[in-house]
């Protein structure tokens, strides 16, 4: 399953994940806590220690392959890296630039300030993905939405959250279906016949998204759906274990807070 729908994979590794039963709260908290750490301190440090404990948790104590966690971080990546060379080239005369070529009437350089302020940026955005795949690849997506409903999150968006968290999966179901029938009647042959087969698609996509939508309501209301969406939530008590990270993150990051104040 996990091979043939790569949309599935996140709720794949969410129930097989070593950290499935870990309290749902505490996950919360500690990512919520390393995200708003490392937008907080602004360091690079700060952001690789990040990055590696993260790593760790989900691919040393969370089990899940190296390989397919770097794959979900490669999904991020293009943007944070283009926006990484957005920051770091600069237009002008190039005077006391690193590197700087010609471009039509002006420069492109690059200057170690800008440098320094792009590795810091991609590095920030890469740890907070991290701390954020934290909870996401070993949570299921029914107990984040139960931790909302805890500190009073309105009804109404978690329902909103719940369903087209669902829904997604639905439209790339039919999304999947419908290129694999294109593709075995040629389809894309040829650069004319995917845009013709393409925007099809999508006309076809939106008729079957409604079709479904009708769907699926009247499959919710059969089981008794009211307008209150309930989950079933297994009780997961925190542990001195558990702790041990949170533990061992803070003086980590202690540390590397003694070092920059050193430095």
């Amino acid at each position: 399953m996990k091979k043939a729908h790569s949309h599935v994979s996140i709720d794949y590794y969410a129930y097989i994940s070593g950290l499935r039963n870990w309290n749902t709260v505490y996950k919360v908290i500690f990512s919520l806590g390393a995200l708003l750490t490392v937008i907080a301190a602004d360091s690079i440090l700060v952001s690789a220690a990040t990055m590696v404990f993260m790593l760790y948790l989900n691919v040393g104590r969370g089990r899940i392959p190296c390989t397919d966690y770097l794959r979900l971080l490669w999904v991020p990546a293009a943007f944070i890296l283009l926006g990484g060379a957005a920051i770091m080239i600069q237009f002008g005369d190039g005077r006391g630039s690193l590197f700087s070529i010609p471009f039509f009437w002006t420069r492109l350089f690059i200057t170690k300030d800008s440098l320094i302020l792009a590795l810091d940026t991609a590095l920030k955005a890469f740890a907070a993905i991290s701390a954020f795949y934290m909870v996401t690849l070993s949570t299921p997506m029914g107990e984040i939405i139960s931790v909302f409903r805890k500190v009073h999150v309105p009804g109404l968006i978690l329902e909103l959250m719940h369903l087209i968290y669902r829904y997604i999966f639905i439209l790339s179901d039919t999304n999947r279906a419908q290129k694999e029938a294109a593709k075995s009647r040629n389809g894309y042959c040829d650069l004319k016949t995917s845009f013709r087969t393409f925007s099809g698609e999508i006309a076809n996509l939106f008729v079957m998204s409604m079709k479904k939508a009708d769907m699926y309501y009247d499959a919710m209301e059969a089981r008794g759906y009211d307008g209150d969406c309930r989950f079933w939530e297994e009780r997961k008590e925190l542990t001195g274990g558990q702790l041990v990270y949170g533990f061992l993150y803070t003086a980590l990051l202690i540390l590397i807070f003694y070092i920059i104040r050193r430095g």
